[in-house]
């Protein structure tokens, strides 16, 4: 086989697959050095350029900058090459954390979601249980009443200003419920604050606790309407039960309108805190 020595721009680009503009531009930076033809200045590739060029595609896909792929090229040895596999080990070390992070994260409101759509929880549903819980770490999103249609808004805000996720999808958005403030004439309670609940949330991320103790439970499937049709039980429960209350109602919504378009699938617990 006739052994080439000089290979022109094309000639590579189609060797390596990639467009003559790549090579160009790594020309421009400084780590691919061809030489120009005396007779028509046209871009020569020797076979050295070649391994050059497969080194840069091999490092780039491991996410190398070209200043770091040039550094390692003008003092390539042993030491750097073990050096470089090092490094680029923890970085895709981390990324396997960071994976591992996301699917457990998307597990678990996969979970949630199922768990909640068993016939046997439906079963429940409208029924006042009393809960035993331990404090629960919430991100308080605001502390202002909301309306509806704003709640995404700021939630994307306070990712923003505090630059951490909150993943609304299968996490539960929670209200707390001002009755007093309330319009008696409005299919809905007022809120005092929107926060996000889930088992997941990291504590850092947390700024909020709902504080352990014994809460009157009630689950229902619908509206959101039928939170003022259902709370009233809660508190007649209390009072027939001569149980005193201790904080204001929650209204936490595990599927709702981040899940589902038909609000007849909306699943919406009512917490009241009771001494």
């Amino acid at each position: 086989m006739k052994k080439k020595d000089t290979f022109k721009i094309g000639e590579l680009s189609k060797l390596f697959d990639i467009g003559v503009d790549s090579i160009r531009y790594y020309e421009k930076v400084g780590i691919l050095h061809p030489v120009r033809n005396d007779e028509n200045n046209y871009r020569m590739y020797t076979i050295d350029d070649v391994r050059r060029l497969a080194l840069i595609r091999e490092l780039l896909g491991l996410s190398f900058s070209t200043d770091q792929i040039r550094e390692y090229d003008e003092d390539r040895n042993v030491k750097s090459t073990t050096e470089l596999l090092q490094t680029e080990l923890d970085v895709v070390d981390a990324e396997i954390a960071k994976l591992k992070a996301t699917r457990d994260s998307i597990q678990n409101r996969l979970d949630t979601i199922t768990s909640l759509c068993s016939p046997d929880i439906q079963d429940e549903f409208e029924t006042i249980v009393i809960k035993e819980l331990p404090d629960r770490k919430c991100v308080m999103v605001t502390d202002d009443n909301l309306p509806d249609d704003y709640v995404s808004y700021y939630v994307v805000k306070y990712m923003q200003s505090h630059n951490t996720r909150i993943d609304t999808i299968g996490a539960c958005d929670c209200y707390t419920l001002d009755i007093p403030g309330s319009n008696p004439k409005s299919k809905y309670y007022r809120t005092k604050n929107v926060f996000f609940f889930a088992p997941y949330l990291e504590d850092a991320d947390c700024n909020y606790v709902l504080q352990a103790g014994r809460y009157l439970s009630m689950t229902y499937k619908g509206a959101l309407t039928k939170t003022k049709e259902l709370l009233p039980q809660l508190y007649t429960y209390a009072q027939d039960h001569q149980l005193e209350i201790a904080s204001d109602p929650v209204e936490m919504c595990h599927i709702d309108d981040y899940e589902t378009n038909d609000d007849s699938e909306y699943i919406i617990e009512l917490q009241l805190m009771i001494k």
